[in-house]
């Protein structure tokens, strides 16, 4: 049953793993990424095997917790995290262990993670759109004064 007032408050090392990330190594799809230097606290998400910077710590969920669950929960509770743990610009790599976690059951990660799916699908959409639009514009004007 989705219930999203029926959850766990854990730590993020009880939900997944992660590493600093390493220069040429491939992070799967569903890795989510966290700036730790110099960061305001930018979260991202891999759609596709891909490096990481070494800037970034890579977070792997372990099994039976739903990857864009993850990432939407470490948006959600960064700037917070941020707020009590961030020294200067950086974060330190050792108080990721006390970054709080909201863990829902599968039913209900699962029907967030379509969710937010589905919201970056409709913005995507729209950044596509308004750049046909300029290209569009760009090309009627250029027609303009022929």
């Amino acid at each position: 049953m989705i219930d999203p007032y029926d959850f766990q408050n854990l730590k993020l090392p009880d939900i997944a793993e992660y590493e600093r990330a390493k220069a040429g190594h491939i992070y799967p799809t569903g890795t989510s990424t966290l700036q730790i230097s110099a960061t305001r606290g930018q979260v991202g998400f891999l759609k596709k095997p891909s490096e990481v910077e070494s800037k970034y710590v890579a977070i792997i969920p372990i099994a039976g917790v739903n990857p864009m669950y993850l990432n939407v929960v470490l948006q959600k509770n960064i700037q917070q995290f941020m707020y009590v743990f961030k020294t200067g610009l950086n974060i330190q790599f050792d108080e990721l262990a006390k970054f709080p976690v909201q863990l829902h059951n599968v039913e209900t990660q699962v029907a967030i993670a379509e969710l937010f799916s589905n919201l970056d699908e409709k913005i995507e959409t729209g950044i596509q759109i308004d750049q046909q639009l300029k290209n569009q514009k760009q090309w009627m004007l250029s027609k303009m004064f022929i």
